[in-house]
């Protein structure tokens, strides 16, 4: 099922007659290559094979990517902040379709409400909060299936290939894969770079190192912690960052780096995934005694 306004044509007609315009602040840029939304809805119908699995959209915007996801007939969430694209859904998507409910503002003011659901998100997400909803998701959702994100090209490759603290954060509780480099000619207006969708799946908390909130939370400090210094030291952050201020954790964090055979003068660019698993391994042992 194709959206009604999927073109560049369409799009510029119908911003025009409704005296509205893409805005810059949400990450407003409107996928037009039908053959990137089909290569997306292809992606994510693998993992929704489960009669009860259900879908969300984060930022649907004029529905070029929601209009064929319903058209996998699964109960499904919308999550929109922009006014003028709300009203939109509710003229044209809920009075049509009985399996949708969308939830109106910030979406991270919203997720909660679906976090014990048993659903594969989708979602455009804007620069300026990919990592705070990627975060909020893989730390709180409990039943979720996984997600396919459209993101900035340059975020994808931090997340994927390189070490950083959401890369190491997000390895300790899912897969993470890099699907497809998005030119920026597929959206209009068109951005200044290329985007790239990501597809992150849940590791089964049974099968993980990080297992309870609590452990998650635990597991989040550590590595703003010892990423809090840009190519810092270890030794350094751990000793000056704001997360890592009380001596039992700095002690618990020296006995885990020890136990890990771990350079406490290495930079966290210097680690690789393996070694940062070692070291949560050890310091939750340490810290659960």
């Amino acid at each position: 099922m194709k959206a009604p306004f999927s073109t560049k044509s369409e799009i510029e007609a119908y911003l025009s007659s409704q005296g509205i315009r893409a805005q810059k602040k949400f990450g407003q840029n409107f996928l037009v290559d039908q053959n990137i939304v089909n290569f997306i809805v292809e992606s994510g119908a693998k993992h929704l094979t489960e009669k009860n699995s259900e879908i969300a959209e984060i930022g649907i915007g004029l529905g070029s990517l929601t209009y064929p996801l319903l058209s996998l007939k699964k109960k499904t969430f919308l999550f929109e902040i922009d006014n003028a694209y709300v009203h939109l859904a509710k003229e044209r998507i809920l009075n049509t379709f009985s399996n949708v409910t969308l939830f109106e503002g910030d979406a991270l003011e919203n997720l909660h409400r679906i976090q014990t659901n048993p659903v594969f998100i989708f979602g455009n997400l804007p620069y300026h909060l990919t990592s705070e909803i990627l975060i909020f998701i893989v730390s709180n959702f409990e039943n979720w299936i996984g997600g396919i994100f459209m993101v900035q090209k340059e975020f994808a490759d931090r997340l994927t290939s390189e070490i950083s603290s959401i890369s190491v954060f997000l390895n300790g509780l899912t897969t993470t894969k890099h699907l497809k480099v998005v030119h920026k000619n597929c959206f209009y207006p068109i951005p200044k770079i290329h985007s790239s969708l990501i597809q992150i799946i849940p590791i089964q908390p049974k099968e993980r190192l990080i297992q309870t909130k609590d452990e998650i939370l635990l597991w989040s400090r550590l590595l703003r912690a010892i990423f809090w210094g840009k190519r810092k030291q270890i030794q350094v952050s751990l000793r000056e960052s704001p997360f890592s201020q009380d001596s039992d954790f700095q002690l618990a964090v020296q006995s885990a780096l020890e136990k890990s055979g771990i350079n406490p003068k290495s930079r966290p660019e210097e680690l690789n995934q393996e070694q940062f698993l070692t070291l949560g391994q050890h310091l939750l042992d340490d810290l659960s005694k």
